[in-house]
């Protein structure tokens, strides 16, 4: 007769990794979706962004911080994802980890909006959308932003859809991040529908989020 093996006990701070990977997953996609939602931008033109900086100072300031946060919390939300598919869909879950680490840098570029409003604020108009418009026109900033905004779209977007593979969240986060996303990276100058696509995205993380929260320690110590 054969003895069964005891049950293995989760590894040290399994519960904190997991609660805190959980939080990630609710809280960043709720923070960028409300940055986005702080302040209606009129941005078809720079003319148009740079007023909104100057109509909407506070706003725009305190949308940054925001920004900032919920950008970085999407790192540990992606690879909260990641653990979970680390075993059944590994190059997903890999690719998920370095195209989300690109868009990590996105939480520094908040930062930037910082002295876009200070642009606004402190120069005539004519000058300060000159200032701007240099400062856009260096081909380095593309290399910054590019693979920033890219790599956190597809990133997380890879990342859910890593999480699906292996079974760990059902298919419409993934259906949901996707079309959010796809709404943000496609849409230009609207005020609110960015807001609306980082909404869906929300959810998407949040969806996800609340299936964490609920796992049992071991079950996510075994994922």
């Amino acid at each position: 007769m054969t003895v069964p093996a005891p049950a293995r006990a989760p590894a040290p701070g399994t519960r904190f990794r997991r609660i805190g990977g959980a939080v990630s997953l609710i809280a960043s996609g709720a923070l960028v979706c409300a940055s986005l939602a702080m302040i209606p931008y009129g941005n078809r033109t720079d003319a148009e962004y740079l007023q909104t900086g100057a109509d909407h100072t506070a706003d725009v300031l305190w949308a940054a911080v925001v920004a900032h946060y919920g950008y970085l919390l999407l790192l540990p939300a992606a690879l909260t994802l990641v653990h979970l598919a680390r075993r059944r869909a590994r190059r997903i879950a890999l690719a998920a980890m370095v195209l989300t680490g690109l868009g990590a840098g996105l939480s520094g570029l908040a930062a930037v909006d910082l002295y876009d409003v200070a642009l606004a604020t402190e120069l005539p108009p004519d000058r300060a959308l000159h200032v701007f418009e240099v400062a856009g026109g260096h081909g380095q900033a593309a290399l910054i932003a590019v693979p920033s905004i890219l790599g956190l779209a597809l990133g997380t977007t890879l990342a859910l859809a890593a999480a699906w593979w292996a079974r760990a969240v059902p298919v419409y986060p993934v259906v949901l991040g996707a079309v959010g996303w796809g709404v943000v990276l496609v849409v230009d100058g609207d005020a609110w529908l960015p807001s609306i696509g980082t909404a869906l995205v929300a959810v998407a993380l949040a969806w996800a989020g609340a299936i964490v929260l609920r796992m049992r320690d071991d079950v996510w110590d075994r994922m």
